[in-house]
């Protein structure tokens, strides 16, 4: 999956015309974004099933394997999530990449490894600043050995 968790990507103009975002319409705006994938298995079945209804698209979907887009949690009508997922089985996804959608605006999330290191980089940095700091005051003599300087 490409990491594209630098990009917000919003469609005014659609989402105006649109009357917003809702549960029944959320993928649709999602998938004129730079995240969709155009080789999906939603966008297969949204070329062969055009004139069906949605909930026999959805049916159809979880009878297929390969890559799909998922609305997995929404609170309507400010944030919605979507996973990319590969599916294996009508009961086995494996995923693959979280976006989000918080009024209109989509964004990929950052997967747990970029998450996890920037946040140990940064406290890292704060630790090395800290013993920066400590050591401005810390003076050691041979026969004394280590003394603390006086704060004034």
């Amino acid at each position: 999956t490409t990491n594209l968790t630098d990009i917000e990507w919003r469609f005014t103009e659609w989402l105006g015309a649109n009357g917003g975002l809702r549960p029944d319409n959320v993928l649709e705006y999602f998938s004129l974004s730079p995240f969709w994938d155009p080789t999906s298995n939603n966008a297969v079945l949204k070329m062969q099933t055009q004139f069906n209804e949605l909930q026999t698209a959805q049916l159809d979907l979880k009878k297929m394997t390969g890559i799909e887009f998922a609305v997995v949690h929404e609170k309507w009508p400010t944030l919605f999530i979507i996973r990319k997922q590969r599916r294996k089985s009508p009961n086995e996804v494996i995923p693959l990449a979280t976006y989000y959608i918080i009024n209109g605006n989509i964004y990929q999330s950052p997967d747990l490894y970029s998450l996890i290191s920037s946040r140990l980089l940064i406290s890292l940095f704060h630790t090395h600043s800290a013993f920066e700091e400590v050591t401005k005051y810390a003076h050691f003599h041979p026969a004394e050995g280590y003394s603390w300087k006086e704060i004034n």
